[in-house]
């Protein structure tokens, strides 16, 4: 049966789906790798074996979500060709599955169903490409060269050491800006129509410009905080249990005295957000079956091979080129790096929590958190209520947080490029007031930031939050 419809020649019908043999998610989480390749959509398996080099875009993606559960994510980046790939997707349906591992949201999606129309007509009407490859491209470039005149000032022994600390400075800011834009972009296929040049230009800029893997971002942020955002034992951005953890930040979790002071030590912390995520590359490519609450999918020796050609390549150029070519000092060349990487954690970490752990934001099933439960909104409702927007209108804020100011529009439709999110916003919002539908958005990045330092004060001091609402 399985190799019958593996060769399907026509879509399936109505009936024959009916008619599909049972199986668990467990079952479909074996078949992920690239020779062995199915994903759900819909509570139906789908044998994409002998379509993943075909995929439109690309086999990093599909890969990406093999043995999963893929339905929002093939919703979201099909949002504006819906019809296309729903006919394609049919070819390949092989078995219905009977249950999920981890919260399922409703059916019914009224919202999306609304959004999807109004912003496509957006596109359409003004004869506009929803990706964008030439104004990322430009503003990469001249990324590229402040962090090139930021490490010559950086590592130059000949300049007074204030200026070391400057350049180092600066660059811990400029390692982070590419990573918010054209990485961000081409995680998400938004970056051109070419799937080599996601992989190029994102690959470049997070595992060899960066030092972080790539692919344990796709994991983290594509596969877990994208489906399930703010939903405790799904998110891989939330903590991973109920105890053992430094934040507190749903009732599921196991409150203790020291979350009293978290709005105190978890801002210095967060500096140390590079270091932690180059030691879970390793432990995402070597420490066994799970990151976190994600199961970690089997990769080739060819890839394991690049991760380690990779990661000698960084830090070649990163530690080996300043301390053996250049004379810096071994202890100076550290206190530098730590500086610039406390910046880079501080820059992206702040821009990351303030949109989705705020006192304005939703937390599903927060006070409960077993995988096993169903949540009360539609998908897109959920994106809405635990997404976090600020300093709308404000151009320079959107390029300085790589239009993360408009995290909603974001998680809404991902393969979007983030340079029309300002003209989609309007849309977003009207659609949403229709549904009466709250949509989360504050006047600036400092009421932003002081709803995320609330957040965190409000939990740790009485293990609740004042304006904290569930569902």
């Amino acid at each position: 049966m399985v190799e019958g419809l593996r060769n399907r020649k026509n879509p399936i019908s109505t009936n024959e789906k009916a008619n599909l043999k049972e199986v668990s998610w467990r079952e479909v989480a074996k078949h992920n790798t690239k020779g062995d390749c199915w994903i759900i959509v819909d509570d139906i398996a789908y044998d994409l074996t002998g379509y993943v080099d075909k995929h439109p875009g690309g086999s990093e993606l599909m890969l990406t979500f093999a043995g999963r559960e893929a339905t929002y994510a093939f919703r979201t980046y099909h949002a504006l060709s819906k019809e296309i790939a729903e006919e394609k997707l049919r070819y390949f349906a092989i078995a219905k599955v009977i249950d999920s591992e981890f919260p399922t949201y409703p059916k019914e999606t009224p919202l999306y169903d609304d959004l999807v129309p109004a912003v496509k007509a957006y596109f359409v009407d003004n004869k506009i490409d929803p990706k964008a490859w030439f104004e990322p491209f430009y503003k990469f470039c001249f990324m590229m060269v402040i962090a090139a005149v930021s490490l010559y000032f950086c590592y130059n022994m000949e300049m007074p050491a204030y200026v070391n600390v400057i350049g180092a400075l600066v660059f811990g800011w400029i390692q982070a800006l590419p990573l918010l834009h054209i990485m961000h972009d081409c995680s998400h296929g938004s970056f051109s129509h070419k799937p080599f040049l996601w992989d190029l230009f994102g690959k470049f800029t997070m595992d060899m410009y960066a030092g972080v893997s790539m692919t344990a971002w796709h994991l983290q942020h594509v596969v877990g905080h994208h489906v399930w955002t703010n939903m405790f034992a799904a998110d891989p951005d939330l903590p991973p249990a109920e105890e053992g953890d430094p934040r507190y930040l749903v009732k599921k979790q196991k409150w203790k005295a020291l979350y009293k002071f978290q709005h105190i030590y978890l801002p210095i912390a967060y500096g140390v957000l590079g270091l932690k995520v180059r030691i879970s590359d390793v432990t995402h490519a070597f420490g066994g079956e799970y990151a976190g609450p994600l199961r970690v999918r089997k990769h080739s020796p060819q890839w394991y091979s690049g991760w380690f050609v990779v990661k000698a390549a960084w830090i070649m150029w990163r530690v080996v080129y300043p301390i053996v070519f250049l004379g810096v000092p071994v202890a100076w060349y550290l206190f530098l790096f730590v500086v610039s990487d406390f910046i880079t954690g501080w820059y992206l970490a702040f821009n990351f929590q303030v949109s989705h752990i705020s006192d304005v934001a939703d937390y599903p099933l927060g006070d409960k958190g077993d995988r096993s439960d169903k949540c009360e909104d539609e998908w897109a409702v959920s994106q809405v209520k635990t997404s976090v927007d600020y300093s709308h209108g404000d151009w320079f804020m959107t390029w300085l947080c790589g239009a993360l100011n408009y995290q909603t529009v974001h998680h809404l439709f991902p393969g979007v490029s983030q340079y029309h999110y300002p003209k989609l916003a309007p849309i977003i919002m009207d659609v949403c007031k229709k549904h009466n539908v709250k949509y989360n958005v504050l006047p600036s990045f400092t009421a932003a930031f002081t709803g995320h330092i609330n957040y965190l004060r409000e939990m740790g001091q009485k293990g609740d939050a004042a304006s904290f609402h569930m569902g």
